[in-house]
């Protein structure tokens, strides 16, 4: 079951991930720099989590869950460099996103 929950946290870390720079634009634009923090801190205590699970299964992981720990655990070098390029891709895209703001 945690092996599921982890999985799961895994897929709305990607989500999270993918739709970060599009939210750092609109933010951006609106001017709303508290969201754009929030955002940010929340993706990074996901992974966190997702982190702390990962080390839980893989002291407590039987041998039938070895292979989907493998598997998770293969996503880890992924995670590290896409969630921390979407975070400064959103953050790139905020700025941007108030430099269009002040030219209206």
């Amino acid at each position: 079951m945690i092996l599921d929950f982890t999985l799961a946290l895994n897929a709305l870390i990607w989500f999270a991930t993918l739709i970060l720079p599009l939210y750092g634009l609109i933010t951006g634009y609106k001017l709303r720099r508290d969201l754009m923090m929030r955002a940010s801190l929340l993706i990074v205590c996901l992974v966190v989590a997702l982190l702390t699970l990962e080390v839980t299964l893989t002291v407590f992981a039987t041998d039938a869950d070895r292979e989907e720990l493998t598997v998770l655990q293969g996503y880890r070098p992924g995670l590290f460099f896409g969630t921390s390029g979407s975070l400064a891709m959103g953050w790139a895209l905020f700025v941007l996103g108030k430099a269009l703001r002040a030219r209206r």
